[in-house]
């Protein structure tokens, strides 16, 4: 890799590529997402947002790998007007260097990330939820018949239906057999405690596996659903009534490297896990204390977030009622995928944050535990 972006370059990269001008520089605005690898910018005169990602060349990521993926996945949606709807979610591809794994797209200005709005907002509109729902379901039944689509996503995976795990791949041999301690090596010191957990808790590891080994392979899956990937128009209250039959997506979705043919039930389990993630972190987490007093007292009851998970998911069913019929334990499965992404947002968080980490540990496996094994527990919600 040539160029490493950083915040002093950054800008010289993008005169370089034409993608701005020099004159422009004094009044751009760059902020930088050191957990998604993106640089942000605001260009003039309300002309939009820049993401400029390059994933980190390191042993514990698939660097260019997923970039360059990215990249095919844009350009084949937007040649193919026959899904016109999934091209509609995606952002304006701007430009892509392959030799130095960077990709550089465009949204409009009065876009933000449902996270940014959740924080700022502290509300929970349950039309936000039937919003996410909806077009969740649109893009999973709209390509669950599409031969083009299929083809597309097992060629660009060398013919293979991987399932893409959103963790570094040694990390797949600690989740489904015994770790060598050889291996440890390969991991940071910080999450063998937890890896050690992990492995001793046999009615997780089975669940686990069996969700990865026996996962459905329905239709296109973003695969990383969170909070932060999914892009809201600021005024999205007057925007949903009025496109509310359009064949256009109000919602943007970036971030689709880990895209494959796979479980629909994998991306609704993300997105409700975006609300129990509010729910946890807002928990008060101290080794003096217990678990279940952190969890009576969170700032941000289950209770408040509850009525968005029930939302999201009524209106991805009443959006595509087959898939029960098709999938008769769909909705366990999204409980479940639901557990599962939170072990992936620790595993994640040992790779970033390793202090962070250690102290949501406990916490997170105590309730992705709970999730993965008794799934009816929350199925009533």
């Amino acid at each position: 890799m040539a160029i490493k972006l950083n915040y002093k370059n950054l800008l010289d990269y993008l005169i370089d590529a034409a993608i701005c001008q020099k004159d422009d520089l004094d009044y751009l605005k760059v902020d930088v997402n050191s957990k998604t690898f993106h640089w942000i910018i605001e260009l003039i005169q309300n002309q939009g947002k820049l993401f400029v990602k390059q994933l980190p060349h390191c042993s514990t990521f698939s660097n260019g790998i997923k970039i360059c993926k990215e990249w095919h996945f844009y350009n084949f949606f937007q040649s193919h007007k026959d899904l016109d709807y999934v091209s509609s979610l995606t952002p304006e591809v701007l430009h892509f260097d392959d030799s130095n794994s960077i990709l550089i797209y465009k949204c409009p200005n009065n876009y933000i990330t449902l996270k940014s709005y959740y924080e700022n907002q502290e509300t929970f509109p349950n039309a936000i939820a039937e919003l996410v729902g909806t077009t969740l379901a649109k893009l999973h039944s709209q390509t669950i018949s599409s031969q083009e689509c299929y083809t597309f996503l097992t060629e660009l995976e060398e013919h293979k239906l991987n399932y893409q795990l959103l963790y570094p791949d040694y990390l797949s041999d600690y989740l489904f057999s015994r770790t060598e301690p050889e291996s440890l090596k390969k991991s940071q010191a910080v999450s063998w405690r937890f890896l050690g957990i992990f492995q001793q808790t046999d009615a997780v590891r089975e669940v686990v596996t069996e969700l990865v080994l026996n996962h459905r392979h329905f239709c296109l899956t973003h695969n990383n659903i969170h909070f932060d990937k999914i892009l809201i128009p600021k005024h999205w209250e007057k925007l949903v009534t009025e496109t509310q039959d359009s064949d256009k997506s109000l919602i943007k979705l970036i971030d689709w490297e880990a895209c494959s043919w796979g479980d629909p039930a994998c991306d609704l389990g993300k997105a409700i896990l975006g609300y129990f993630l509010l729910w946890i972190d807002s928990m008060i987490v101290h080794p003096a204390i217990e678990i279940k007093q952190s969890i009576q007292l969170a700032t941000i009851p289950l209770e408040v977030v509850r009525p968005s998970i029930v939302a999201m998911t009524k209106a991805y069913i009443s959006t595509y009622p087959k898939i029960l019929e098709d999938y008769p334990d769909f909705l366990k499965r999204v409980i479940q995928f639901a557990g599962l992404g939170l072990i992936y947002q620790l595993l994640t968080e040992f790779q970033l944050q390793p202090e962070m980490a250690l102290s949501h540990q406990y916490l997170y496996f105590f309730i992705a535990t709970q999730l993965l094994c008794k799934p009816e527990k929350f199925l009533s919600i």
